[in-house]
């Protein structure tokens, strides 16, 4: 028999891999060539949102780190920029969000959407910068220092290109989920 504490664990982990792989595939698909610096309109956050809320902030977190590394890596093939500042900023935003929701209510979720999504949007901003200082940015292919004030640009593009999907279809698909399988965690 399988101690509790172990069983659990298999079972995070796989909730991992399924919403990471999850995350890298819708993530793949909804990019329709629209990006602002390197940072793609992404509706794909809806997928590790939905596992923050529903199965806490280590499957939020880790999955979300998983699935932009993956996808970062097909999309643009730059690994050390995703490892740096995708998996950061995507980890830190989800786990955000599923700390705060670990009592799930509407208006716990609209705060910690903010605050994570927050948190994750001036990560990115601040990261891109710092790159851009020495590298290429995705989808170029020379080196183009970016202004300080382009942090607050990349920061706002990537907040308000995301939070709409998280404050529009997060709530519905949680709380079908959560009505088909009753408590979650």
């Amino acid at each position: 028999m399988v101690p509790e504490n172990v069983g659990k664990r298999y079972f995070e982990t796989s909730l991992i891999i399924v919403f990471g792989s999850l995350y890298a595939v819708t993530g793949y698909f909804t990019f329709f060539g629209i990006n602002f610096y390197g940072v793609r309109f992404w509706p794909a956050v809806v997928v590790p949102a939905t596992a923050a809320v529903l199965f806490g902030e280590k499957v939020g977190g880790c999955s979300a780190a998983l699935g932009i590394l993956v996808s970062d890596v097909l999309a643009h093939g730059m690994l050390f920029l995703s490892l740096t500042v995708g998996v950061p900023s995507n980890f830190i935003a989800f786990y955000i969000i599923g700390k705060v929701c670990r009592r799930y209510s509407l208006k716990r979720y609209m705060i910690s959407a903010t605050i994570g999504l927050a948190a994750g949007s001036i990560i990115i901003g601040l990261g891109l910068f710092l790159w851009s200082q020495a590298f290429p940015l995705p989808f170029n292919s020379q080196i183009t220092p970016l202004a300080f004030e382009a942090i607050f640009s990349i920061s706002a593009w990537t907040f308000i290109s995301e939070i709409p999907f998280l404050y529009i279809l997060v709530p519905p698909l949680v709380r079908m989920v959560k009505g088909r399988v009753g408590k979650v965690v």
